[in-house]
């Protein structure tokens, strides 16, 4: 006998495999479904961020480019600061240069000042000494010229007659010289002799021409290789020394080459010519670089006349 199946039974396993399908496919859209869902959110959610991180950056910017100016509005005014201090700085430099000038000049002044000094203070020792010895001198000649004072009175008579032709002449002599005088002074030479009058400029000098008592030659001296002749005697200039104001000469005289070393201004440099009792006197005036200036003054009378007439006075006084 055969079985056959039964129409019930094959068709209660079809609709379960029907809806084992239908289940699958619910499944799957379940799924996807769930993956669409997450996806929409993924995006939405990078949206929401790359809006959010963008208004940030922006804000950010906003800020450092605030900060940018303010600091560019800082370094301008740095700057400025810095223009100005520079400005002050190098009117500082002028005025310490220009201090510094002027240190350097009163530096200098007090330089000279001292030397000035150092000068004067020597000038006057020296001229201390050549007083205390000028004095032992004078004092010397005093007490010669005492046992002398006896013999030279005899003298005066025949001297009275001279003096009274003369008086005329003198007396015009003091008038011309009344509207000219000068502080006329006296000095003891180098060689410890009391000088002649001594002038110091060209108006005393021509008043000591006006009295006559000398011979006077004056002399613009340079320093060259050849003596320059002046009346009696030869001279030449060797040193000129401006800062100290001396000089140094070689003066030719009978035959005689003298020098007289490191000679002060207005100072009578004294020498004997042959043939004179009183010295030769040489006065200079001025100073400068390689040149002095000044003049010669020789006596009038020479020793034989003084003797001549010394001896014609001796003879009236014994004739007497």
């Amino acid at each position: 006998m055969s079985v056959t199946p039964s129409p019930k039974f094959g068709a209660q396993d079809g609709s379960q495999e029907i809806g084992k399908e239908q289940s699958s496919q619910e499944k799957k859209s379940w799924i996807w479904g769930v993956l669409f869902a997450v996806l929409l959110i993924g995006g939405v959610s990078n949206g929401f961020y790359s809006w959010s991180l963008h208004n940030r950056l922006q804000e950010m910017e906003s800020t450092v480019q605030t900060q940018f100016g303010s600091q560019a509005e800082t370094i301008q005014g740095l700057q400025q600061q810095i223009g100005t201090t520079d400005t002050r700085f190098a009117d500082l430099q002028g005025e310490v240069a220009t201090t510094q000038k002027h240190l350097g000049s009163t530096r200098g002044e007090l330089v000279q000042t001292r030397q000035m000094a150092d000068q004067l203070a020597r000038q006057q020792k020296e001229s201390s000494e050549q007083l205390a010895a000028q004095l032992g001198n004078l004092q010397q000649e005093q007490a010669d010229t005492k046992g002398a004072v006896g013999t030279l009175s005899t003298d005066v008579t025949g001297v009275q007659q001279e003096v009274t032709v003369t008086k005329q002449e003198v007396t015009v002599t003091k008038q011309d010289l009344a509207a000219t005088r000068s502080d006329l002074q006296r000095a003891i030479g180098d060689l410890g002799v009391q000088s002649g009058l001594i002038a110091r400029n060209k108006g005393e000098l021509d008043e000591l021409r006006l009295r006559g008592e000398r011979d006077y030659f004056e002399f613009d001296l340079r320093k060259v290789n050849q003596p320059q002749r002046l009346g009696p005697v030869g001279l030449q200039l060797k040193k000129a020394d401006v800062k100290r104001q001396k000089y140094t000469i070689d003066l030719i005289a009978d035959d005689r080459r003298i020098e007289k070393k490191d000679k002060n201004t207005n100072e009578p440099v004294q020498f004997y010519l042959e043939g004179y009792r009183i010295p030769t006197e040489i006065v200079v005036n001025q100073i400068a670089k390689d040149r002095i200036v000044g003049y010669i003054a020789v006596p009038k009378v020479r020793a034989s006349q003084v003797s001549r007439v010394e001896g014609q006075s001796a003879a009236s006084g014994g004739g007497a």
